[in-house]
């Protein structure tokens, strides 16, 4: 409860006033179950709107392998929201890959991660040949997630 409230109500005979302080009573009570019920909607909501952040972020993920290239993607903070913060990127030049933490980006939030790739350039590309090469996006990433491996050389033996 707040700070004492003063009240001056009318002159009330005694049977008024005990109504008068079970009905200030049954107000508390329900101020009371109402901020309960609307913190547990909030993180309801919040929990439902990261889901979809993340629903979201796995759709633009798998939009290039079916020829979606156009799709729209979510912004920077979608993807922090979600829960995938780290954009994979690869050169295809020298096959360099590596992930960028989104929250580290001097970026506006509301900018489209898929904009992002006008403001990379490969490091590697850039030491070795002088030239400034532009990094394909490969998808993002739940921090967890490790540096992707190239894939294994071994052969399957006939049998």
């Amino acid at each position: 409860m707040s700070a004492a409230r003063i009240i001056k109500p009318p002159p009330m005979s005694g049977g008024d006033r005990k109504y008068y302080a079970r009905e200030i009573h049954k107000a508390e009570v329900s101020f009371a179950n109402l901020v309960e019920q609307a913190i547990t909607a909030r993180a309801a909501a919040d929990a439902a709107r990261a889901q979809a952040y993340a629903l979201d972020c796995a759709a633009w993920n798998t939009a290039p392998f079916i020829g979606e290239l156009d799709h729209a993607s979510p912004t920077i903070a979608a993807a922090i929201a979600g829960g995938l913060p780290l954009l994979e990127v690869r050169c295809d030049h020298c096959k360099h890959t590596e992930m960028i933490d989104l929250a580290l980006v001097v970026q506006p939030r509301d900018r489209q991660v898929a904009l992002m790739r006008g403001y990379l350039y490969c490091s590697p590309c850039q030491r070795t040949l002088g030239k400034k090469r532009r990094p394909d996006l490969i998808g993002l990433r739940p921090i967890g997630d490790p540096q992707p491996a190239a894939p294994s050389r071994h052969t399957k033996k006939a049998s």
